[in-house]
Parts: C-alpha cells; sequence; structure tokens
C-alpha cells in the first residue's frame, strides 16, 4: 500500500513567515538598551529586585522577531514594575520607544482616549437628559445640579485625563498592539495571507493507492 503525501511536507525550499531558527544578534549600542528594576514579586516590594534590560524600539527596519520580542519585554517590564494605573503605564512605555514608534504610539493612544471621552461625554449628557425637568414630578435639583457638574466636566475634561480612569490600562495595552501592528512589515502580513489563502485553497490528498 503506498500513502500519497501532500507536495508540501518536507518541502524546505519555502521560507517559514517566521525563521524557526532566531536571527544573528547585531551589535546593540549601549544608548540604545534601556534597564529597569523590576520586582522578583510585583504583589511584594520588600523583596529582590531585578535587573532587566532589552532594547528599545524606534520602528525602523525592525524584523518581526524583534517587533513582537520588544512587545513581550515591555508588558514584562510594566507588570514588573508594579505599574497599575494608565496614566503611570503610558509615562513609563514612553521610555521605551523613539521615533516612528512612540508617535505612533502616541497617536495610537489619542485616538483611543479621543474615542473614550467622546463615550463619556455621550453617557453624562444622556444621564442628564432622563433626570426629570424643572417642575417634572421626581424632579431633585441636587441630583440635576450634580449631573449637570458631571456633563460639564466630561466635555471639557482633558484627552489625557482620561489616562487616570479605569480604561487608561486598556488605552495603554491597545496603544502598544498598535504599535506592533503598525510596524510589522508589509510584505510580512502580506506572506501571511498569501500563506492562508493557499492553504485554504489546497486539497489535501488522504487517499490511499494500492501498490
Amino acid at each position: 500500500m503506498k500513502v500519497s503525501v501532500p507536495k508540501d511536507i518536507g518541502n524546505t525550499s519555502k521560507k517559514p513567515i517566521l525563521p524557526l531558527v532566531p536571527e544573528p544578534i547585531k551589535s546593540v549600542k549601549k544608548e540604545d538598551l534601556t534597564t529597569v528594576n523590576i520586582y522578583s514579586d510585583p504583589g511584594d516590594h520588600a523583596l529582590t529586585q531585578v535587573k532587566m534590560t532589552f532594547k528599545g524600539l524606534d520602528g525602523d527596519s525592525k524584523t518581526p522577531r524583534e517587533i513582537l520580542g520588544w512587545h513581550c519585554n515591555v508588558e514584562q517590564a510594566l507588570i514588573g514594575l508594579d505599574l497599575t494605573a494608565g496614566a503611570t503605564q503610558y509615562n513609563m512605555a514612553k521610555q521605551f520607544m523613539w521615533g516612528s514608534a512612540l508617535s505612533t504610539f502616541e497617536s495610537a493612544a489619542l485616538v483611543h482616549l479621543t474615542n473614550r471621552k467622546a463615550d463619556a461625554a455621550v453617557h453624562a449628557k444622556m444621564q442628564l437628559a432622563a433626570h426629570p425637568a424643572h417642575g417634572a414630578a421626581g424632579h431633585d435639583a441636587m441630583v440635576f445640579q450634580t449631573l449637570t457638574d458631571a456633563a460639564i466636566a466630561a466635555t471639557n475634561r482633558e484627552v489625557l485625563d482620561h489616562l487616570s480612569k479605569i480604561c487608561g490600562v486598556g488605552v495603554v495595552t491597545d496603544s502598544l498592539n498598535d504599535v506592533v501592528k503598525c510596524l510589522l512589515p508589509n510584505k510580512t502580513l502580506q506572506r501571511v495571507k498569501r500563506y492562508l489563502r493557499h492553504q485554504a485553497r489546497k486539497p489535501v490528498d488522504m487517499s490511499v493507492k494500492q501498490c
């Protein structure tokens, strides 16, 4: 009996999307490195700190592996530093990048924060509109004034102030992800799409031929 095996199996002529063997590490200048002292246990600041050093990201001519590795390092640093507030995470994350990477991060954060501000303003105005007007049954002057002040504050609040709110951490996470999505080489993304399309179209020959 002879089993027919797809031709792609064992074919080493096609390069993988990401090299299976890490690319050679280029010499790194000292000024390109960033060092932070992270807690061995973020929940206990009395324990020993560990020095963590990794290369910052400028966004120019970086391989996908380097970009993904940087993203993992930043996440580990933010956790190890026990930074749980959006504002402090945002300010610290900016220390790990420069150039096009930094501008991409700041632009992405601004978009996310602007959307958060718009949502907060709409929510506050809807709550104000839902309260009975002056003279109507159920109207409470103190509650109405509180809702009015909240609507005004939500409209006039600076965009970056939303980093101090609960949504701030999510904004930082989303913005870091946007940096990775933006900086990964287009040719790599195109190759992934072509590979997936090819796999979807390719019939799998599982027939068994008699010898």
